[in-house]
């Protein structure tokens, strides 16, 4: 195998999937393989030799993110149906399969914007696709079981649940168009053309299942990170530290909240929360901040260096990852892991199968203030505890997360499908 199309929406750090797409890049150029990125050309989108084959965005601008984007009505209906089949995406990726002529395609974060059309091009050139799951976007109309501050699979019942909820952005148009996007590729069964899908995690090995795939199409290929120098917190400016977007499904006021607590019995230790992108979540968290009295908490930009990033988590007492949605293996989880940090996680969807409880870290129950800030209570006075659940963690992470291991078994899958989808 010498080359594998890979296809995301996003060719610049905007979350957790994309982190996994440009390290997974890295990881198969090492591996001798060259793979061959095809993405959309965003303000933010990084340099590529292959950027001549990136497609122009609907909207230009800096925002990527439909959410932050203000459309104009053509524009909205060019969306609409870019999300159901964008034809120059299929154009684009079938000229770029006839000029480098990769052997396979592995899809990641690309519905909405990309769409399942990208698909449908591989395959009529003869190139097998493996889709990796980053989100539930086969089931869910705003792929994450989410909706009106609590999580939510009514999905399953009926995609009409979301037009009625208006899941998408609170918004009923984007619900509808949504709705709309996930109906077309069913009845054109345009999935039923994906070779294999890779899960992150059992939790949605199961839910890819229950939709009807078959079991035999689905395979459950943990993330990974790699080992970093293991370090120590400094005693003289202690902290616990979440990373990550500050939308409010991600639990960063129930953080806060909980966090505030302790403001009297550990004056010295700060919370650290990187995330900061100064929009609308950031003013609602500032808001946060200051109705709870909480002065130790340290709202910091969003950090897009990925050793900036480990540098933060070495010197954290514990990481805080305190999700109200299902989340799906979060990178911040095995990168904490990778630096011998214990994690305080929800104990929700696929977190305890990651997070084992008083091996790694710790769980509270979901949206429980007063739970999750006995965890951290917890954590910050028992040193001994903590290092050895740090420790732990990161012999998991060598054991079960490793680069190696995540590749061979990628690999491995990618070769058995180019054999079964060999033209006799």
């Amino acid at each position: 195998m010498k080359k594998i199309l890979v296809v995301n929406k996003y060719h610049f750090v905007s979350g957790g999937a994309e982190r996994y797409f440009l390290s997974i890049m890295e990881s198969l150029k090492r591996r001798g393989v060259e793979p061959l990125p095809f993405s959309i050309n965003y303000s933010k989108t990084l340099p590529s030799p292959y950027q001549r084959y990136f497609i122009e965005p609907v909207v230009k601008g800096e925002a990527a993110k439909i959410l932050y984007q203000h459309p104009s009505w053509r524009q909205k209906i060019a969306l609409l149906m870019d999300a159901i089949y964008n034809d120059r995406a299929a154009k684009a990726v079938t000229r770029m399969i006839e000029e480098q002529r990769p052997e396979i395609a592995y899809f990641l974060n690309f519905n909405n914007h990309i769409s399942p059309s990208a698909i449908s091009a591989c395959v009529k050139k003869g190139v097998p696709v493996v889709m990796r799951m980053s989100d539930f976007n086969l089931v869910c109309s705003s792929n994450m079981y989410y909706r009106d501050g609590h999580p939510c699979t009514d999905c399953k019942k009926g995609l009409h649940n979301a037009v009625i909820h208006r899941c998408v952005h609170g918004s009923f148009t984007k619900s509808l168009a949504s709705v709309l996007a996930i109906s077309f590729h069913r009845i054109w069964k345009i999935y039923d053309q994906v070779s294999a899908f890779v899960c992150p995690s059992f939790f949605m090995k199961r839910e890819l299942e229950e939709l009807g795939i078959p079991p035999e199409k689905v395979h459950q290929i943990n993330t990974f990170a790699t080992p970093q120098q293991k370090g120590s917190p400094d005693p003289k400016e202690p902290y616990l530290l979440y990373i990550g977007r500050l939308a409010s499904y991600k639990g960063i006021d129930t953080a806060i909240r909980a966090f505030a607590r302790l403001k009297g019995k550990f004056p010295n230790v700060n919370f650290y929360v990187l995330g900061d992108e100064n929009d609308h979540d950031a003013e609602r968290v500032r808001a946060v901040i200051r109705e709870c009295g909480a002065v130790n908490v340290r709202l910091l930009p969003f950090e897009r260096d990925k050793k900036r990033v480990l540098e933060w988590i070495q010197r954290a007492l514990c990481m805080v990852v305190p999700s109200e949605f299902f989340e799906n293996l979060p990178n911040t989880i095995l990168e904490s892991f990778s630096c011998g940090c214990p994690v305080i996680a929800t104990r929700f969807g696929c977190m305890p199968d990651i997070v084992k409880e008083g091996e790694y870290g710790l769980l509270y129950e979901l949206g429980d203030i007063h739970d999750l800030s006995e965890k951290m209570d917890f954590l910050i006075s028992h040193d001994e505890e903590r290092e050895r659940m740090g420790a732990q963690a990161y012999k998991a992470l060598q054991r079960d997360y490793s680069e190696a291991g995540h590749v061979d078994r990628l690999l491995d899958l990618f070769e058995r499908v180019i054999c079964e989808n060999k033209v006799p």
